[in-house]
C-alpha cells in the first residue's frame, strides 16, 4: 500500500480512498495528496473540504480517480 500511495503522491493527481475512521465508520473520499510517509497520508479531502491526515493503516483501498 505504501508504494502505491507514494506513487500517487509523486504524480500529484487526485485519487480515491476507502477509509475506516477510528470509530469504525467507512467512507469513500476523493483526496488531493500533499505528502505521505510510512504511517500517514496528508491530503486535501474533498468530503471535508480541508487538509486532513489519514492513518495509512486505516486506508482499506486506493484507486486512481477516473472522474
Amino acid at each position: 500500500m505504501n508504494s502505491l500511495l507514494a506513487r500517487y503522491v509523486s504524480e500529484r493527481n487526485p485519487f480515491m480512498i476507502i477509509y475506516q475512521s477510528g470509530r469504525g465508520q467507512f467512507t469513500q473520499r476523493r483526496v488531493y495528496p500533499i505528502s505521505c510517509d510510512k504511517e500517514t497520508l496528508t491530503a486535501f479531502c474533498c468530503l471535508r473540504r480541508q487538509i486532513r491526515t489519514f492513518k495509512v493503516s486505516n486506508i482499506l483501498s486506493v484507486a486512481k480517480n477516473t472522474a
